[in-house]
């Protein structure tokens, strides 16, 4: 049941991205954010990319040249330091900003890329970010990674996450011994702040003397459990059971949370209080689907979003709740949205595992 509805995602979400494929002069591809007014980022490209790799495992068809073409135009506007600009939040005029989410939202995709389509030029992209992290792990504290080079006075932790997710998919095809030992110190600094605000909350923003920035977070807590599964098999096995461990109780009151609503307590940044377009919750729940009511929310959310593409269009991932400033670029668009979603399904079906597939069914 749950792959047919995949499969129907799949196919009307190809439309949408096809709609949007310009050929470039040297030959890539890119994709037109409309609502951006500019091409798509190269996060959101690169996770477009992966989606018509999975367009094409599943229905055939010209996904793998599409994705190597689209992965290319990735490489070409990739930064010279290796970091990706990110458009949003910007004000006009002044050049994108460096943000760490833009590197790890794409990593796995990135990785997608070379193992499914073997593009080269995803894995050039990817171990250029991986090497980019390298030179913005905190002073304060080798287990943080500063979130862009102008916020380096405070840690974000899911931007942590981010930085040990893309290093271990950097690792998984350098072999680079710095890439790995970068990861084990980011997992053994994210435990040791678990909890130590609230039972069971990760802030979303510590200062370096260990206080509150910004508070907690189901949006972000969700990205730090859902970035963590592909470094787990590359941990030390203590290490790997302290974190599922914490992982699961992090999983157990984001479920909580979730019957509540988004408040203060539970979701300090306003740009994230929409959890219908926040698909790294769903992610964190599908790695943990064997906790009460994970799995059922998932598959719940997946069924709904294919019924609601089907009636009401590509309006389906307009951002809500957002502040708009005359000023700056959008915080987020439609084409983001439906990006994130697209880069979410084809992790869901080309990683290793499934992350919906039962044990032993």
């Amino acid at each position: 049941m749950m792959d047919s509805i995949v499969s129907s995602l799949v196919r009307t979400l190809k439309g949408y991205f096809a709609d949007l494929l310009e050929p470039q002069a040297d030959g890539s591809l890119g994709l037109r954010d409309e609502e951006l007014g500019a091409w798509a980022s190269c996060c959101t490209t690169g996770q477009a990319a992966a989606f018509f790799v999975l367009d094409y495992r599943m229905h055939g068809g010209e996904g793998l040249a599409i994705a190597s073409r689209l992965a290319s135009n990735v490489l070409c506007r990739q930064r010279p330091d290796g970091a990706f600009g990110q458009p949003f939040y910007v004000r006009h005029g002044e050049p994108e900003t460096v943000d760490i989410a833009e590197i790890g939202a794409a990593a796995n995709s990135l990785y997608l890329l070379h193992r499914h389509a073997g593009s080269e030029e995803a894995k050039e992209c990817l171990l250029r970010s991986a090497r980019y992290l390298l030179t913005q792990v905190a002073a304060e504290n080798p287990g943080a990674v500063y979130k862009n080079p102008n916020a380096r006075h405070h840690d974000v932790l899911n931007g942590n996450m981010y930085a040990a997710h893309t290093f271990a998919r950097a690792y998984g095809l350098s072999g680079d011994a710095r890439l790995l030992e970068r990861t084990v110190c980011i997992f053994r600094h994210l435990i040791a702040r678990f909890g130590k605000h609230e039972p069971d909350w990760w802030p979303y923003i510590e200062h370096w003397d260990g206080s509150v920035g910004m508070g907690n977070s189901v949006s972000y807590q969700g990205t730090i459990v859902a970035f963590a599964a592909a470094a787990l098999p590359l941990l030390p096995q203590e290490l790997q059971r302290q974190w599922q461990e914490t992982a699961e109780a992090a999983v157990r009151r984001m479920l909580a949370a979730m019957k509540e609503g988004p408040h203060d307590g539970n979701e300090a940044p306003w740009w994230c209080r929409d959890w219908s377009s926040v698909w790294e919750i769903d992610m964190a729940f599908s790695r943990y689907a064997h906790l009460p009511g994970a799995r059922d929310y998932v598959e719940e959310r997946i069924r709904d979003m294919n019924d609601r593409l089907a009636r009401e269009g590509w309006s389906v991932f307009a951002p809500k709740g957002l502040q708009p400033d005359p000023e700056r670029t959008p915080v987020s668009t439609s084409f983001r949205k439906a990006a994130s979603f697209a880069g979410y399904l084809a992790s869901m079906k080309l990683d290793d595992a499934s992350c919906l597939r039962r044990e032993n069914s």
